[in-house]
């Protein structure tokens, strides 16, 4: 065991150390799911203060949290570091070089590690820096035990499946937005995608939930996105033939001053098995980084997007 722990601390140092990417790869990481827990737990938002004492408080215990995550977070990538090497290391574990190649495997990982663990994830990833965290949040805001677990468990994961650095097979790529058809492609840190219809005018996304948080189904969708392209042509003469949708969109804009545009339509799937909840900053961060992702592919100025 302490043959993995120096392993770990050899490799993080070499993947962090003079490497910007990958810095800047964790501390994105970091302010994302800091963003989450804050949100959920309602202490980013403006409030009114009784007094003085809760005031003075408040401020305190936002300021332990501000200090104790990023801390915390760090140790946890080095925690799933340890993890992930004893996994692939342990005698028991057999691999064929072919598998590291396959763009799905990856996603495997995770569910392949939580099988051949003796106790929890989360039990794995404890640190003492985790854990000073966690008696600090769950005794100042109530009910965050559980998004915190989650937290931590998708860092860990989340980081061994980066410091791996695996070459894959490269495929096929959508013409519109150039995305990969043969595998799941990040959203955010919590939902990947995959296509479901593709052609060069109009796509369809099914986004899940990432393999961490549904490890026994890569597939629960809690979302899906159509991404149709419409060139200014089309929609002025959909205006003249009278079509109710484009009048009710451009009815006050003079048929020469029409532009190119590209239409985003989400549609939720509320369903009741979902392995969490998706709200707050979490919907924000998701919608953000939708458009933002279009947006670089196709070059379609976010003034001419519409999401719906």
């Amino acid at each position: 065991m302490n043959e993995i722990i120096s392993e770990s601390k050899r490799r993080f140092d070499k993947y962090c150390k003079d490497n910007q990417v990958f810095e800047e790869r964790i501390n994105s990481l970091i302010n994302y799911y800091f963003l989450l827990l804050a949100d959920r737990v309602n202490i980013l938002q403006d409030r009114e203060f009784n007094n003085e004492v809760e005031e003075k408080q408040f401020k305190s215990s936002l300021k332990r949290f501000e200090t104790l995550f990023p801390a915390a977070a760090k140790n946890a990538f080095l925690k799933g570091y340890q993890l992930g090497l004893e996994f692939f290391k342990h005698p028991e574990t057999v691999i064929p070089d072919s598998l590291f190649t396959n763009p799905n495997f990856v996603q495997d990982i995770p569910f392949a590690i939580v099988n051949a663990a003796e106790f929890s994830i989360y039990e794995l990833v404890r640190t003492d820096e985790t854990q000073e965290f966690s008696v600090f949040a769950v005794r100042t805001y109530e009910g965050i035990k559980h998004i915190m677990e989650q937290v931590f468990c998708e860092i860990a994961l989340e980081h061994e499946r980066e410091e791996r650095g695996l070459k894959v097979v490269e495929g096929k790529t959508t013409t519109f937005t150039n995305v990969p058809v043969d595998r799941l492609f990040t959203i955010t840190p919590s939902v990947a995608a995959n296509v479901v219809h593709a052609d060069g005018r109009c796509e369809i996304w099914s986004l899940n939930w990432n393999t961490k948080l549904t490890l026994d189904n890569p597939f629960i969708e809690l979302a899906q996105v159509t991404i149709v392209y419409k060139d200014k042509t089309e929609i002025q003469k959909n205006l003249r033939d009278g079509f109710i949708y484009e009048q009710s969109l451009f009815s006050a804009v003079p048929l020469e001053e029409i532009e190119d545009r590209l239409e985003i339509r989400v549609k939720y799937n509320l369903i009741d098995n979902m392995p969490c909840n998706l709200d707050g900053f979490e919907i924000e961060s998701l919608l953000t980084e939708l458009l933002t992702k279009i947006q670089n592919a196709t070059k379609v100025p976010f003034e001419n997007m519409l999401l719906l």
